[in-house]
């Protein structure tokens, strides 16, 4: 019978038990530093000899000393569980008397061992068996490690990969990236099954909270103010996102000449989606406009007002309403009497956004989603590219993501990334029905006539400082 770690709250803590007990043939972890994990691999490694026989464990760490490292925690396993198996697990028959624990491997009675070495293509090319990548994103030669690792495991082993972040390069970035662990946001579910692998994440606080007994302010104290070794090594960010939230080059990535900045002179009713992020003085008040073909979208045209009063802003909106399927406003202090005004008038289509932080952090992180799998046509607009550039992410004294950026002159505060992303949040909900009784019955309208406030028209709607 297999030793169940789970049952033992005092062994390790519940991320530790997540790990070693996960049953997925491949799992990754992203993890801060000296959380633990390598000891939990080296429980899961060492309760995988004892329910196999003749079964090869293979550690691959990034230095000849690490290895020795891991070799020690398995040996450390090994001498526990005489004790550990008695109190937790009298049933499991294993016996360990002639067990053999060496620097780098470890052999069980029943033809089991672990063995630990140092990575490269040659040691990852051995026997079948188990394999695991150890500080995976540091290892030199990655694609050609996992490539051999990888052969290794095709008759039906497992694979565990782990790492604290090292950048955003590397065969282990791009698994992480592709389960939507890079972010340095904590997963709202654990483990995260997405293809073919079992994701873990676990930081500092997420690691304090389920009972590592370590202060992170005096770690982060003693780091004397060394940003970047904070937040990649124990916040679980690689360092591209530790403040800049969207590189230069995802913007430019998911730019097209068929994205507009001013709407068309014809449109659909009920076509576009929108997301307003509201201002009343010093930044823009930003509507943003979508059009969704498919699961791409197009920036059909951008709104910007500033130091415009509010009647006007909401006559502005109002003029659009008839085109739009689903607006998301932002309806903080400012934009409340406006959302409720549009709310009333145009009942079903409008949904007001209130900006808290985890809002903001589901807004944030689903923009960057989008444009990561370039499912975004965006406009080549140089104040929307520095609004998207412009935002930080940074993390608070108990671990909390915060979306913010600062106030400039010329671009705003973020405005149209954050109208942008309320955007394609409303493009991402249902419709009601009531929104789908329009569809469809209406003709192509010319201009803003239909429901036109006196004074505005299409030309002097769009683009305006």
């Amino acid at each position: 019978m297999k030793p169940d770690l789970s049952k033992n709250k005092t062994v390790l803590y519940p991320y530790q038990r997540r790990w070693a007990n996960d049953p997925a043939r491949r799992a990754i972890a992203v993890k801060g530093a000296q959380e633990g994990f390598s000891t939990a691999t080296a429980a899961w490694a060492v309760n995988r000899c004892i329910e196999f026989d003749r079964r090869t464990i293979t550690f691959l760490s990034r230095s000849d000393r690490q290895s020795m490292e891991l070799g020690q925690k398995a040996k450390a396993w090994v001498d526990g569980y005489k004790g550990v198996i008695a109190q937790y697990h009298p049933d499991v028959p294993m016996r360990f008397g002639d067990t053999v624990a060496l620097t780098h491997q470890v052999s069980f009675p029943n033809a089991s061992r672990v063995i630990c070495v140092a990575a490269n293509p040659d040691t990852a090319r051995g026997d079948s068996g188990d394999i695991v990548l150890d500080e995976f994103a540091f290892h030199k030669d990655p694609y050609a490690i996992f490539k051999a690792a990888y052969r290794q495991i095709t008759r039906g082993y497992s694979m565990r990969v782990l790492s604290t972040p090292n950048g955003v390069l590397g065969k282990y970035y791009e698994i992480v990236k592709l389960l939507g662990l890079d972010t340095g946001i904590r997963p709202r579910r654990q483990p995260i099954f997405a293809h073919g692998w079992s994701g873990h994440w676990c930081d500092i606080y997420l690691a304090v909270e389920e009972g590592l007994p370590v202060d992170p302010a005096d770690i982060k104290e003693g780091l004397e103010g060394d940003e970047e070794t904070w937040q990649q090594e124990y916040l679980c960010q690689f360092i591209s996102q530790a403040s800049q939230w969207i590189p230069p080059g995802l913007y430019l990535d998911n730019t097209s000449s068929e994205a507009s900045v001013e709407l068309p002179e014809s449109i659909e009713k009920n076509s576009l989606y929108a997301g307003w992020d509201i201002a009343r003085s010093r930044d823009f008040s930003v509507i943003w406009c979508l059009r969704r073909l498919g699961d791409v979208t197009w920036t059909r045209g951008i709104i910007e007002m500033r130091n415009i009063p509010t009647p006007d802003q909401v006559a502005r909106a109002r003029v659009l309403m008839p085109f739009v399927r689903r607006m998301n406003i932002d309806k903080g202090v400012m934009g409340l009497s406006m959302y409720e005004t549009l709310d009333r008038e145009f009942p079903g289509k409008v949904e007001g956004v209130q900006f808290g932080a985890p809002i903001k952090e589901q807004l944030a992180v689903l923009q960057k989603r989008r444009m990561e799998d370039h499912k975004c046509r965006l406009p080549d607009y140089e104040t929307a590219r520095r609004s998207f550039q412009s935002l930080k992410k940074t993390t608070n004294s108990i671990g909390q993501a915060r979306f913010d950026t600062e106030h400039d002159s010329k671009f705003g505060h973020g405005d149209h990334f954050w109208a942008s992303a309320l955007a394609e949040a409303a493009a991402e909900q249902p419709t009601s029905s009531m929104e789908d009784a329009f569809i469809g019955g209406e003709p192509v309208c010319e201009g803003f006539g239909a429901r036109e406030a006196p004074g505005f028209t299409a030309e002097n709607l769009v683009h305006v400082f």
